[in-house]
């Protein structure tokens, strides 16, 4: 009788966490080329290393017979991508900056030389991404530090895209739900069409379809706000898609202290009120 229970509850445990795992969405990017010589001809079996510049984590790839490589599931962060091979000097390209769910083209040209011998590539950029049709974009942690942000709400950033439009104080917010956070009508579509993910985990109210997850100012990296034409990774709503990433530790220590003061005795006066009243 104990092992049958044993069971049932080892059961429910597997299912429970199989409709995580089926719910969550990806939030890291991919970094793709091609590896070519000077003549153009095509690089096959170069080592490509991709490592983390503010943790120094490192991945190995190898280019294929066609000289192309690519890393799959890349986390949002800057890196830097090496390529050696024998009889070519060693290709260095440092600060490449990877946003959420981003695809960056780094086509990179070795030259004939000893390996021993590193190139350090400063000058190009990546290529814009041809990939997808998807149209978005990102809020990173600089714009959420620096710009005017009231009650500590990230989601208000939503309002700095093309086409996304708060619902606060609008015929909408008689519709319970309409007046939180979270709650923008994107491209004239409901308040309660969007999809929202922290760390690529399902981040919805299911009653009223608002973020249910709202991390602090302080502690997300960045999001992508995705307004139209979405992969196919994505679904269950035709609003929009908001995918948030929040920080992760290095190598260096760092952190940030704030204080949130809000109070009447700091409004200004308005123009109406007299000494009479009591008001200096």
């Amino acid at each position: 009788m104990r092992s049958l229970k044993a069971t049932r509850v080892l059961l429910a445990l597997i299912c429970l966490s199989c409709s995580t795992w089926l719910t969550a969405q990806s939030t890291g990017g991919r970094i793709l080329g091609h590896v070519s010589d000077a003549s153009g001809a095509s690089v096959a079996g170069a080592k490509v290393t991709l490592s983390n510049e503010a943790t120094g984590v490192s991945r190995d790839g190898k280019t294929n017979d066609a000289g192309d490589y690519v890393f799959l599931e890349v986390q949002p962060g800057q890196y830097s991508i090496k390529v050696e091979q024998q009889g070519f000097t060693t290709i260095l390209r440092k600060g490449v900056i990877l946003a959420v769910n981003e695809v960056a083209t780094l086509n990179l040209t070795v030259q004939v030389g000893q390996t021993k011998e590193v190139v350090e590539v400063t000058s190009e950029a990546p290529l814009v991404d041809t990939t997808s049709t998807q149209l978005g974009a990102v809020v990173n942690d600089r714009a959420i530090s620096q710009l005017p942000l009231n009650a500590r709400d990230t989601y208000q950033f939503l309002q700095l895209q093309p086409g996304v439009m708060s619902t606060v104080g609008s015929s909408n917010s008689v519709v319970y739900g309409n007046d939180k956070a979270g709650a923008v009508s994107v491209n004239g579509g409901r308040g309660r069409s969007n999809n929202f993910s922290v760390n690529g985990g399902d981040a919805n109210d299911q009653f009223v379809n608002l973020p249910t997850v709202q991390p602090a100012p302080d502690s997300i990296e960045e999001f992508r706000v995705l307004t139209n034409t979405f992969d196919a990774e994505y679904g269950r709503n035709s609003g929009s898609v908001v995918n948030v990433v929040t920080k992760s530790g290095t190598n260096d220590i760092h952190g940030n202290v704030y204080e949130f003061f809000r109070n009447t005795v700091l409004n200004a006066n308005a123009y109406c009120f007299t000494a009479l009243q009591g008001i200096p």
